[in-house]
């Protein structure tokens, strides 16, 4: 997809504000033209006439040749006021009749009606001139004048070029200094941009703030960018580093026993060797699923895939998953909870998060003991709890244990150290927190996920 140009886009903005300012200015002299000018003309051209019917009431009685001096010198002073005022003079044509006998006419005016007083004068004239016919019934005299509305000949086809000359002429003076201001103004975004593709791909330092406030929400953006990117490069750089660590014992396990494996001579030897050789790959194996977890519960994707399920159904299914592994060491698994709690879950951290609870209350519990899991939904918030009846865990050590790869010392239960790091994560993303609670009553640990309620 080819890019598009800012510079053009502000370019093009400018044009198209001279192009319908051009337009307005064009509307407005054809409404001059059509109203106001048709309607003074029309003013003025019936005075010129009532002068010449007044001078003629004077002239009552006299002969052809006389009048017809009088009444040209009249059409003079018509012309003599649009010459004074320096005005485009427009073409007039008069007629003066008396008793029914045309007296004077203009030289070449090519007026219909010649023959009569009577008829559709202004009808027959076109539309580029107004006309005027006063009468005076004392002396049955007629004056008829018609003349051409002035700025119409600019409606014509052929004056599209008397409107088009300023628009053509002044596009290079106006867009050249448009030029200059946009390509000045849009400087400071070249800056920022040459600052941005100078950098090295470690550099993920703040941009210096920008002094202009239309860049600097760009600048804040960016700069959170960074460090964004920033965290989210220092956690996965701490997660190797981690998983390095971690992964390096059971792969030493393994690499001892499958060498010892090919050097022992002993049927005793060789059982040892691979028992020793499965541990470490069941312990390796466990490690890169916790890992595998841990990686997906913290992903940076947003709270857009939750959607409606029901909590009640989500944990039944779990824990029947579970059951099977707690039976084998005598415990029990409880739920008690409404028929459903429907509620805005992801489903696969929220599984994620169920199975690290409740395998770690089975795994911490003594054998004969019972897990309990609770739902608690009120107007304010959902809780889910998992109880067992654990050794527990101090106070001082509760935050602790969140930390990845953190085991509590004198621990001989197998284990990767990641569980409440991935359940704590799950929880963050299906916009739940977690608290650790030693029991009082019977002991053991419980754990609470808290859900506040939507709105």
């Amino acid at each position: 997809m080819k890019n598009r140009s800012l510079f053009r886009r502000l370019l093009f903005g400018f044009i198209s504000v001279m192009a319908v300012v051009w337009l307005a200015n064009l509307a407005l002299d054809m409404y001059e033209t059509r109203t106001a000018k048709r309607r003074d003309m029309q003013r003025e051209l019936r005075a010129s006439a009532l002068r010449i019917l007044v001078v003629m009431q004077t002239m009552d009685g006299r002969p052809e040749e006389e009048i017809q001096p009088v009444v040209h010198k009249m059409e003079a002073l018509h012309y003599a006021l649009y010459k004074e005022l320096g005005w485009y003079i427009p073409a007039l044509q008069t007629q003066v009749w008396r008793h029914g006998r045309l007296l004077y006419q203009t030289p070449d005016a090519g007026l219909p009606g010649t023959d009569a007083v009577a008829g559709p004068y202004h009808q027959n004239l076109r539309d580029s001139w107004v006309a005027s016919v006063e009468h005076d019934p004392a002396t049955d005299v007629t004056v008829r004048m018609a003349t051409e509305v002035i700025g119409e000949w600019m409606l014509q086809v052929s004056s599209v070029g008397y409107y088009l000359a300023p628009l053509l002429f002044s596009i290079p003076f106006l867009l050249l200094p448009a030029w200059f201001i946009i390509r000045v103004g849009l400087r400071p975004l070249n800056d920022i941009v040459g600052e941005i593709e100078q950098r090295s791909g470690a550099n993920l330092s703040a941009l210096a703030p920008s002094p202009y406030q239309e860049l600097s929400p760009l600048v804040g953006s960016v700069n959170r960018l960074m460090e964004r990117l920033t965290e989210r490069l220092e956690r996965e750089q701490e997660f190797l580093i981690d998983a390095a660590h971690e992964l390096k014992t059971p792969l030493s396990i393994i690499q001892i026993n499958a060498e010892s494996l090919g050097e022992a001579r002993t049927p005793q030897r060789l059982a040892e060797a691979g028992n020793g050789l499965r541990t470490g790959v069941q312990r390796a194996t466990h490690t890169v699923h916790q890992l595998l977890a841990l990686a997906r519960s913290g992903s940076d994707r947003d709270h857009a895939r939750l959607a409606p399920r029901d909590l009640v159904e989500l944990v039944a299914d779990r824990l029947a998953m579970a059951g099977q592994i707690a039976a084998t060491r005598g415990i029990e698994i409880e739920l008690l909870a409404p028929d459903t709690c429907a509620m805005p879950l992801h489903l696969e951290s929220m599984a994620s998060l169920i199975d690290n609870l409740v395998s770690n209350a089975v795994k911490y519990s003594p054998g004969q003991s019972r897990v309990t899991v609770r739902i608690a939904a009120s107007a304010e918030q959902v809780v889910l709890s998992v109880s067992d009846q654990g050794p527990g865990i101090a106070p001082d050590m509760q935050r602790k244990v969140f930390e990845r790869f953190f085991r509590l010392p004198g621990q001989d239960q197998p284990g990767s150290g990641l569980g409440l790091a991935i359940a704590e994560r799950a929880a963050a993303r299906n916009r739940a927190t977690i608290q650790l609670n030693n029991r009082a009553d019977s002991g053991g640990l419980q754990v609470d996920v808290i859900f506040q309620a939507t709105p």
